[in-house]
């Protein structure tokens, strides 16, 4: 699966591979290993928490929960986890709103312009179903680029944790 189909996926289903909201971060490093720490959120609290499988960030709450996905698409190489192993393969970046557009339709996945708040240098697209948005760069001398493909949750309700509960080796409760 190339980064473009990867990308259309992610937009008609709001998941790549194992990441999706709402799924349990303990199931996705069984799937894919234990993800990179990027660090937390607040200075003061461990949690929520981000990580990273590649240039997939993920944030995840305290209970384990991924609440945030954000495809940071905007390198010279996206790095993405391949379909059905813990693998990290590299994709070239630099794809343009006809690259994404054009693998959505290939999929007939809708979309529609997000014209709500877009800073100056700004495009997004929202992915009809999921809410998917992909944010673009126009402030380039050829087609809009891909900067950011992501998706959230919009609510949490986060379970209280066993007092007896055994670290996971991703840090303390």
């Amino acid at each position: 699966m190339n980064v473009q189909q990867t990308l259309a996926a992610f937009g008609a289903t709001a998941a790549i591979g194992p990441l999706r909201c709402g799924e349990s971060l303990n199931d996705v490093v069984a799937a894919l290993g234990a993800p990179w720490d990027i660090g937390r959120v607040s200075e003061r609290r461990r949690w929520p928490h981000l990580f990273s499988y590649g240039d997939v960030e993920i944030c995840v709450c305290r209970c384990r929960r991924i609440t945030m996905m954000c495809l940071q698409a905007w390198r010279d190489t996206i790095a993405l986890p391949a379909p059905g192993s813990a693998t990290i393969a590299s994709h070239p970046g630099g794809l343009t709103l006809a690259h994404v557009t054009d693998a959505l339709d290939a999929i007939d996945c809708r979309y529609r312009p997000v014209t709500l708040h877009q800073p100056p240098g700004q495009m997004a697209l929202e992915a009809a179903t999921t809410g998917v948005a992909f944010t673009f760069r126009t402030d380039v001398e050829a087609q809009p680029l891909l900067d950011t493909a992501g998706s959230w949750t919009t609510t949490h309700t986060c379970a209280p944790l066993p007092s007896d509960l055994p670290d996971d080796g991703l840090g303390a409760p």
